[in-house]
């Protein structure tokens, strides 16, 4: 559910800074551009706790 959110905000987001930035106000210029580093870091999180790496018994290299 909270992967799922932080998609669509990051989509809502991309919208607002993308197409609509030059009749949206600044501040929600700000807040859509703290929104989209915040859900990019979240989705991150949520690959490297998925299980990206399947090989954890070598961890040494």
């Amino acid at each position: 559910m909270l992967m799922w959110s932080a998609v669509v905000t990051f989509l809502l987001s991309l919208v607002a800074i993308g197409p609509l930035r030059a009749s949206a106000p600044s501040w929600l210029l700000s807040g859509a551009e703290l929104a989209v580093v915040i859900s990019v870091f979240a989705l991150v999180c949520f690959l490297e706790i998925s299980g990206g790496n399947t090989d954890r018994s070598n961890l040494t290299g």
